[in-house]
């Protein structure tokens, strides 16, 4: 049997109702749920959104960029196998 819950504290409330009886003794596999990609996006957002005035960063970048400008492109070979 498989059942879906929502921990709270340290109790596992079941999302519906089992014909197990009160005081069973059960064993408990828990996998957490995967982030829906709303989620994932959402933390992203605020992650890199605290990055927004932090004058820190800017040597940083100015530095990425001064080197993708002083950089020479690389050489691809079109006719290699993928």
């Amino acid at each position: 049997m498989q059942v879906q819950g929502v921990i709270i504290g340290r109790y596992i409330e079941l999302l519906y109702e089992t014909d197990l009886p009160d005081g069973l003794p059960v064993t408990v596999d828990i996998r957490p749920e995967p982030f829906s990609l709303e989620k994932k996006q959402g933390l992203i957002d605020e992650l890199c959104g605290s990055w927004a005035n932090d004058d820190s960063l800017n040597p940083i970048f100015a530095e990425i960029e001064c080197n993708r400008r002083n950089s020479v492109p690389r050489e691809v070979n079109s006719d290699a196998a993928s």
